[in-house]
């Protein structure tokens, strides 16, 4: 029956089908972990098997390997499926490696250390104090700004997102810059308006002692495709990849940008 059939997975790294779960009277909790464990498989490399460090798909084959294990391959061949591997092709997967610093601090909540909160929860019935068990960083960062009733991440920023987006959807940038108390510009800001420039904001959470903290209104490209626009940094106006935005957001700082 159709019903019955397992889902095909096309990525070059497929997993061993799972057994069937049987959580000894632990619930969903057993449930959660047996699923990020399997999700963990997903996350090794084609040639050392290790958790993805700089995840690099070679995109001819969509094999994925750290980016130290296949330095030696660029300019011949995947050593998994022989598929020809040209510097051209390969890319740095920078949302997959975000998935993966997640997926470790999932892995961190989920199993015995001291950040178990969901276990606790589980084990008690009851809601735990989340301050006790959170991950830090960026979450802890977050709470705290939010707390103490300061400017949201992006405050006195505005983005314009130009180009193609694939591996970031538009919709879910927008959403984000939203979220963060951003906002979107429809039409491209140009470095050498007057109106540009003379824009009375600073954004709030870059650091004090940076010039980026005069920044206020950012270009956004798609950095895992193969377009590369024309490099702005004037002003008020800087030119910033998608995977930056991630970042910051993850993160919850607005971090510096390579010169």
């Amino acid at each position: 029956m159709q019903g019955n059939r397992q889902p095909r997975v096309r990525s070059g790294n497929q997993p061993h089908p799972a057994p069937a779960m049987k959580p000894a009277g632990r619930g969903a909790w057993a449930h959660s972990r047996a699923a990020l464990d399997r999700l963990e498989k997903l996350l090794r490399c084609s040639r050392c098997t290790n958790i993805l460090r700089e995840p690099v798909c070679l995109g001819g084959c969509e094999h994925i390997f750290c980016s130290n294990c296949i330095s030696d391959c660029i300019g011949s061949e995947c050593p998994v499926c022989y598929t020809p591997a040209w510097i051209q092709d390969v890319k740095i997967n920078r949302q997959l490696d975000s998935m993966i610093q997640l997926c470790s601090k999932l892995q961190n909540l989920l199993h015995d250390t001291d950040l178990s909160g969901v276990k606790a929860c589980l084990q008690s019935k009851e809601c735990e104090q989340e301050e006790k068990y959170e991950i830090p960083e960026g979450p802890q960062k977050s709470r705290l700004n939010r707390e103490q009733l300061l400017p949201k991440l992006f405050d006195g920023c505005y983005f314009y997102l130009g180009g193609t987006f694939k591996h970031h959807p538009k919709d879910n940038l927008i959403k984000l810059v939203a979220a963060g108390g951003g906002q979107i510009l429809i039409r491209k800001p140009k470095p050498d308006s007057d109106v540009t420039q003379t824009i009375n904001t600073v954004a709030y959470h870059a650091k004090p002692d940076s010039d980026q903290r005069f920044c206020t209104q950012y270009i956004i490209y798609e950095d895992l495709s193969n377009h590369r626009p024309e490099r702005v940094r004037q002003g008020k106006v800087w030119m910033a990849p998608s995977s930056w935005f991630i970042d910051c957001v993850m993160s919850f700082e607005l971090l510096p940008l390579d010169n």
